[in-house]
This record gives C-alpha cells, structure tokens and sequence, in this order.
C-alpha cells in the first residue's frame, strides 16, 4: 500500500535532518582533530546579540566550536522529539504536531554552519558559503513561521490542507531568506556571515514571535482553558531557545539554550494532547 504524501514528506525531513547532522558532526571533529585547522576561527568577530558585537578572544577553545557543538545537540533532542510528535500525531493528537516538528526539524539546517567554517577556514568559496547562509536563514524562517501556524491552530482556525499550507511556509521563508542581504565582509564566530539589514530581520523575529505567543495566549479567552496558558509558555520557550542558540558562544549560555528547547518541547508535548482530547470530546458532544 502506498505511504500518504505526509508520511513520505515526514520520513524524508527526518533522513535529511539526520544526514545534515552526520555532516556537521564530521566537520565538528575535522576542526577538532586537525592541528590548526580552527585557527582562523579564533579572532572572529561575535555577534552577541541583536547589534552588539565584540571581538573574540584568541586564547582557548574558538566559540564557533562551542556553537556547533551545541547545535549537533539540539538537533538530537529535537530528532527524539519528532519521533514522539510523530506517535502523538499517528495516536489522534491535533493537526498543531506535524508544525511543531517543521520547527524541530528546521534545526537541522543549522548543521550546515560546519561547512561555511570549512569553507572560510579553508578560504574557499566565499559565493557557496553565502548560499549556505541563507540556507541556514530560510531555516529559520520555517521554523519561526510554523511556530506561527501552530498558534493559529488554537484560536479554532481549523486548516485540513497541510501539505499546501507547508508548502506555502517554504515558499513564505524562501522569499524571506533570498532577499535579505548579506555583508561579504564579515564572517562571525556564529559561523554565518553578517546580516546587511540585520534592523529589519529583527522587526520580523519579534513581529512574528509576540504574535505566535499573544495568539495562543488568546486562546485562554476564546476557548476558556487555563491550560493553552501552558502551550504558550512552551512556544515562548521555544522561540528563546531559538534565540540562545542562535547567539551564545558561551558554553554556559549555550547549555541553558539546550535546557530552554528541552523545556519547552516537554510542555508542548504534555499539553497538546490534554487540551485537544477534550475539545474533541465536547464536540462529540
């Protein structure tokens, strides 16, 4: 019997995300094990935040390093994670799941910051590791805009076309992700190159993450369930994750970005299914 069209589109998100993480994994111990091959990673400037920027220190470990290494983690938990969206979805939970795994399995595109360090630290193509940035952006933009429909979902906006409504979030991010421009003189020890208009992605981020977390909150009013306040706090979660992970060099910082996704998976999953069954059950009603 043929797989549905979702189920394929799952399965080939899940292989992909598994072969970027085996790729950014090899890169990771290529610069780790090769004598000087992460030297020209070590003075980089830091993107620190939204604006800020600081030079890096040239002693010690590079926090490029750092950064990939928790990357590769966070893909793992968010691989563990799909496979459990993947059983609640299959199990009746609501269509909401396979938008929270688009995120999850975004991250994975991240993986792919272990070839623009190859690539700068090899001084090779600066056009391929352009590309790949915007790669790694449009990533981004998957994730925070279906982070977005997911919300929609509770204030009773009941989508049944998924795979187009996917396909208009590729489309959406791509455009997003094609037309930003991008500083070719700037490599950043987050391993992507300077965002030109960096003013303007930010307005988008917040724009789009306030709304995702005011729309669900929304949904305490709308549907009268003090438990859509807890799937809120989960997507809140989420999105800093998205944020730490993004920025921090730091390995203390990083790690709190890895508990922050860890925490706000784990709402998300103990929630939805509770607030979901019983909607299901009054309307059965």
């Amino acid at each position: 019997m043929r797989a549905p069209a979702g189920t394929i589109a799952w399965r080939a998100a899940l292989a992909v995300t598994i072969l970027l993480f085996a790729a950014g994994a090899a890169g990771l111990a290529l610069l780790i094990a090769l004598p000087g091959a992460a030297g020209p990673l070590r003075s980089l400037p830091v993107n620190s935040w939204w604006f800020r920027y600081r030079d890096a220190a040239a002693e010690g470990t590079p926090g490029s390093l750092w950064c990939l290494g928790a990357i590769l983690a966070a893909v793992c938990i968010s691989v563990g994670a799909s496979l459990r969206s993947r059983a609640l979805y299959r199990a009746g939970s609501p269509p909401i799941i396979p938008f929270l795994m688009m995120f999850l399995l975004s991250l994975g595109l991240e993986c792919l910051r272990a070839g623009t360090a190859a690539l700068y630290a090899a001084d090779r193509s600066i056009a391929v590791s352009l590309v790949l940035t915007r790669i790694i952006y449009w990533g981004r933009f998957v994730g925070l805009l279906s982070l977005l429909c997911a919300a929609l979902y509770c204030i009773e906006l009941k989508y049944r076309r998924f795979l187009m409504l996917a396909g208009l979030v590729f489309l959406v991010a791509f455009a997003m992700a094609a037309y930003i421009p991008l500083d070719r003189t700037v490599f950043l020890t987050q391993l992507t190159w300077k965002l030109g208009d960096e003013q303007s992605v930010w307005f988008v981020n917040a724009v789009i993450g306030i709304i995702t977390v005011a729309t669900v909150g929304a949904a305490v009013i709308s549907r009268r369930d003090r438990r859509y306040l807890w799937l809120a706090l989960g997507l809140a979660l989420l999105l800093a994750s998205r944020e730490l992970l993004f920025f921090a060099v730091n390995p203390l910082l990083l790690g709190v970005g890895l508990v922050t996704l860890a925490g706000g998976i784990l709402l998300c999953l103990r929630t939805l299914p509770m607030i979901f069954r019983q909607v299901e059950d009054l309307a059965a009603k």
